[in-house]
């Protein structure tokens, strides 16, 4: 589950059969809207092909590096100064067309230190508690205390020439498989690190240090798939990287790609890949990846020729087991699961024998193996390997990673099509929950997951839908989320708003004793605020032109009705009025 690192710096020209798999590196086309919408959001694990070639040794200013402007010094941000010196960069002599009226020459001479202190102690107190409301406010506070500067004074040279040695990247090559309370631990270890250093180092990321932590962090981060806080360091960190040129640029591009796959972003992650392609010699990493996203956007066939010509670029005249994974996972996507399942069932062995330590891998192997059987048509065999799957990574990275719960989702197929009903309910809402709770929520799975529950187990009378109860705290939790992320505004929202009112309709007849009525009319409060908040989406979604979710509305419009009348008789039976909306 680690990123991508590619080639640090260029070499020589590139052989024949290298300029052969270079011009393999086409553009890619970014996908319309629709398909991104429908993109699979897993169609192979991620770092199946996902892997880290050896650093080579990193030149210091190659091709592409930043352009050195030599006159230019390289020493803290000075103010103005009125008096004569020979840095004509950082200070000058006023000529007297500039002194008729006064000018503010000591900027920081007002500022009311008891002030800042205060602040500063409260954003201790902040990022203690987790108060993110009010560090974002505190944080501009303090940043407007700042002595006013004008953009002049901001310019800076070129940075101080550094080389990025993957030898001092020692947060990221964890392979956090501790356990979820041990990997938090020790992540929280590596941040306070990075805090003493950046405090330490008055330049912050233009500091070469401050900025390989910030790489190196990033990288933990995306390995506990904490994608927000990897997403942050990125947006801080890009023109620092760009400034600085190779090897500093590669090992961001690559890295933010293997981000925005874990975000579901695919075709931000081949734009960003392609660009990798341009700056470095062809390398096999380089290719896999590309491999990768092309598998993910559904483009396998394309997929299989980057990863045939990863294979000649690495000299590889058998296939090894991370070739095997790779096509295995192409194979299976293109239906040719004949040959797709002894690639990825030998590439289980083969990574059972040389690396019986690393349950993420082997769990991801299990993952890909179980897909494969169940698309065949085998559910118990797919059961048994999605199983595995799931218990590996729930000993070694927790029930909240995505990818427990992307084990969990391929168990709950496979229970299903064993027709192990009462199981498959478990695990779906397993699944769910940890959709609804990731940093990288997204409404397509909460859809196809709700859409299992209703047609797959209860509309056909397999469960009673009394069993869907047991997903109104996760369908409460998912709505924040996607509201909080801003994910609550068009018409994907607004299907899968309808989705979720219909799982609460459905469990939320006015039935049963005392209990079993204060629990359905919660669920219709439920139901209702969902429905109030997808039609004005959907019929917005219709009259664009976008999609025509007409059939919706009608949907949206039947169930208004009958949650009006469950809540008509819950009323005569309590003879007491409804409770409104919920306080989202």
């Amino acid at each position: 589950c680690g990123a991508v690192s590619g080639p640090l710096s260029s070499s020589t020209s590139p052989t024949p059969s290298q300029q052969r798999a270079l011009a393999r590196q086409g553009s890619i086309a970014m996908a319309s809207l629709l398909a991104a919408r429908t993109l699979p959001r897993r169609a192979v694990p991620l770092a199946a092909a996902w892997r880290m070639p050896p650093a080579a040794p990193a030149a210091a200013h190659t091709a592409g590096a930043a352009v050195s402007f030599s006159s230019w010094q390289r020493t803290p941000r000075q103010r103005w100064k009125s008096s004569a010196s020979s840095d004509i960069l950082t200070s000058f002599e006023l000529s007297p067309v500039h002194t008729e009226f006064p000018r503010a020459l000591a900027r920081s001479a007002h500022i009311d230190k008891k002030a800042v202190e205060t602040a500063a102690a409260a954003l201790v107190k902040t990022v203690l508690e987790g108060n993110t409301y009010q560090f974002e406010a505190l944080s501009v506070v303090l940043r407007s205390m700042m002595p006013p500067d004008s953009g002049a004074n901001r310019v800076r040279g070129p940075p101080p020439e550094a080389t990025l040695e993957r030898s001092s990247l020692v947060w990221s090559e964890q392979d956090y498989m501790s356990g979820p309370q041990e990997n938090l631990r020790l992540l929280q270890s590596y941040e306070a690190e990075f805090a003493l250093r950046v405090a330490a180092a008055p330049d912050g990321f233009r500091d070469p240090k401050v900025l390989e932590g910030a790489l190196d962090l990033a990288v933990a981060y995306l390995k506990n798939y904490a994608v927000d806080k990897a997403d942050r360091l990125y947006a801080a960190t890009e023109p620092y990287c760009m400034e600085r040129g190779l090897p500093w640029d590669v090992k961001w591009l690559q890295d933010c790609a293997t981000l925005r796959c874990k975000q579901a972003r695919q075709p931000e992650a081949a734009v960003l890949l392609e660009e990798v392609a341009k700056r470095t010699p062809p390398h096999p990493a380089t290719l896999n990846n590309l491999g990768t996203v092309y598998n993910m956007m559904r483009q396998h066939e394309k997929a299989q020729e980057y990863f045939e010509a990863a294979m000649e670029i690495a000299g590889h005249d058998r296939m090894e087991k991370e070739d095997m994974w790779n096509f295995g996972i192409a194979k299976k996507h293109l239906g040719e699961y004949e040959e797709a399942l002894p690639l990825l069932v030998q590439a289980l062995e083969e990574w059972k024998r040389d690396a019986a330590w690393d349950d993420v891998t082997i769990a991801k192997l299990h993952d890909s193996v179980g897909s494969c059987y169940d698309l065949m048509g085998r559910p118990e065999e797919a059961v048994h390997e999605f199983t595995q799957a799931r218990l590996l990574y729930g000993r070694s990275i927790g029930a909240e990673s995505p990818l427990y719960g992307s084990a969990c989702e391929g168990l709950t197929k496979a229970l299903i099509h064993a027709g192990r009903y009462e199981e498959a309910f478990d695990r779906l809402e397993e699944t769910f929950l940890n959709n609804a709770e990731k940093d990288a929520i997204h409404p397509t799975p909460l859809f196809e997951l709700l859409g299992l529950a209703l047609e797959e187990l209860v509309y056909p009378g397999r469960l009673d839908a009394e069993v869907l109860g047991r997903l109104e705290g996760p369908i409460e939790i998912a709505v924040k989320n996607m509201i909080h992320r801003s994910l609550d505004q068009d018409g994907n929202a607004g299907v899968v708003f309808e989705r979720m009112a219909q799982a609460m309709l459905r469990c939320g007849l006015a039935q049963g004793d005392e209990r079993q009525q204060a629990a359905a009319a919660r669920r219709r409060r439920l139901a209702r605020y969902l429905l109030e908040r997808a039609q004005p989406l959907v019929e917005a979604t219709t009259k664009s032109g976008e999609a025509d979710l007409t059939h919706i509305s009608t949907l949206i419009a039947m169930e208004r009705n009958v949650l009006d009348s469950q809540d008509a008789i819950y009323m005569r039976a309590l003879d007491s009025p409804v409770s409104g909306a919920l306080p989202f």
